[in-house]
């Protein structure tokens, strides 16, 4: 498995349809797996009470997965907004027992997140906010490669789409 991150809005569903639909292989969302696991969503502001809480969740739905392929994306966070909405870093034993192979974090330009939030979600919000997120999710991606030993693709736009597949290529666990 892979590990896809970035910001809300970066675009990293968009990036894991392009990549299934180039590779074949499956990608999940850790948001739609802990909502199913825990049977409610979450609020559209993406400011989340329970960080910690919903892991265990993840960790669950992930190892059912594993079961039936390890070959996937799991889209994902590093850090989530908490619900007074500081950004807050995801325990690192939790990366610890995804394991993935690979870790790719999606980036983009803090004015094209907010637009694209504001589309989405109808709230508004400040590039400025959106920046220094998207700072501490690849301060925390990158301290988190180096730490567990994880090789770490940084994805910063289209035409950066052909590598990254390469790079995909090389990570995958291939079963599929």
């Amino acid at each position: 498995m892979i590990f896809v991150s970035g910001v809300h809005g970066s675009g990293k569903t968009y990036f894991c349809g392009r990549v299934e639909e180039a590779l074949g292989c499956s990608t999940y969302s850790a948001s739609k797996l802990i909502t199913q696991r825990k049977q409610s969503g979450f609020a559209p502001d993406k400011l989340i009470p329970d960080i910690e809480d919903n892991q265990a969740y993840l960790l669950s739905a992930v190892e059912e997965l594993n079961e039936k392929s390890s070959s996937y994306l799991l889209d994902g966070h590093f850090c989530l907004l908490n619900a007074d909405g500081i950004v807050t870093r995801i325990v690192s034993s939790t990366f610890v027992a995804l394991s993935p192979s690979a870790f790719l974090l999606i980036t983009a330009e803090p004015e094209l997140i907010a637009e694209r939030r504001q589309e989405r979600d109808g709230i508004e919000h400040n590039a400025e906010d959106i920046r220094r997120f998207q700072d501490e999710e690849l301060a925390y991606a990158t301290e988190l490669s180096e730490r567990l030993n994880i090789p770490i693709c940084i994805y910063k736009d289209d035409k950066d789409f052909n590598n990254t597949l390469g790079f995909i290529r090389a990570h995958i666990r291939r079963d599929f």
